[in-house]
């Protein structure tokens, strides 16, 4: 790899859909992975990405720390990353699940379709929460949409999808007002059987999936109700109590503690009176 060029890897094997599960242990709860769908194979100048990153987050640190055959090594604050450009379209079983159930974005199959090449941006730290990684990890990748030909990002912890422009946007727009951009992170999906909206990615910060369940349908409303939610949840840790009643905009709502029927983990459900 050269020091201003990280060139496509025929070679290289693709990036495998396993690596979408949100891990478990304390060592892998800190690290988190995004892939950026490409729409050609050009090769990327680290450069521009520096440059780009610094003219952003004046504030933030980033350099180069190293490069491998296959990768290029950096450090932001006290997060270390790698990244590599895989010559390949990002595999299927990734893209079709998380495109198929992205609420925000119905035509995200269509439009990745387009895709022929992916970077996969890692992030990992041992002295601090992986709500700061995250941080770190977005404000690099938002660095990267520019200046490549960038159609989209996988957050695969959560996992999330969005395209580049509303990554690039909602990241800017969040940290500027000293929030954080959780919308990034982590996704609401739909479940027509149980007709129960559905947080997916807070696992990944040690917090409560959030299902708000009897709806009549997926209400942009009530989609924007739960991201609130869960944001709090993020941010102060417990912020709803199980067995407590909260306020939403179709009415309250009880909360009561449960488990995933997939996964076993621990939920909070939200029900209408």
């Amino acid at each position: 790899m050269a020091d201003k060029i990280i060139a496509p890897q025929p070679s290289k094997p693709q990036l495998e859909a396993s690596v979408s599960v949100p891990a478990e242990s304390q060592f892998e709860a800190r690290k988190v992975t995004a892939v950026i769908y490409l729409a050609s194979n050009r090769p990327l100048r680290v450069l521009d990405f520096l440059t780009e990153f610094h003219r952003n987050w004046p504030s933030q640190t980033l350099e180069k720390t190293g490069k491998e055959p296959h990768r290029a090594l950096f450090r932001s604050s006290r997060s270390d990353f790698a990244l590599e450009l895989h010559h390949s379209p990002v595999p299927q079983a990734i893209t079709e699940p998380v495109a198929n159930s992205t609420l925000h974005w119905p035509t995200a199959g269509a439009e990745l379709a387009r895709n022929v090449a992916y970077l996969e941006l890692s992030a990992a730290t041992a002295n601090q929460t992986v709500l700061t990684l995250s941080c770190d990890l977005t404000r690099a990748i938002a660095s990267l949409l520019p200046v490549t030909d960038s159609l989209a990002v996988c957050w695969l912890n959560g996992p999330a999808l969005n395209p580049s422009k509303t990554f690039i946007a909602n990241a800017r727009e969040m940290f500027s007002t000293g929030l954080v951009p959780l919308t990034l992170w982590t996704a609401v999906r739909w479940e027509p059987k149980t007709r129960s909206l559905v947080t997916h990615g807070m696992s990944q910060f040690d917090a409560p999936e959030l299902v708000l369940s009897r709806q009549p349908d997926a209400a942009p409303l009530m989609v924007d109700y739960l991201f609130q939610l869960a944001l709090s949840l993020v941010n102060s840790r417990h912020p709803v109590s199980q067995e407590e009643t909260v306020e939403s905009p179709h009415g309250r709502l009880k909360v009561k503690p449960g488990r995933s029927a997939q996964t076993g983990k621990a939920v909070l459900i939200l029900e209408p009176y």
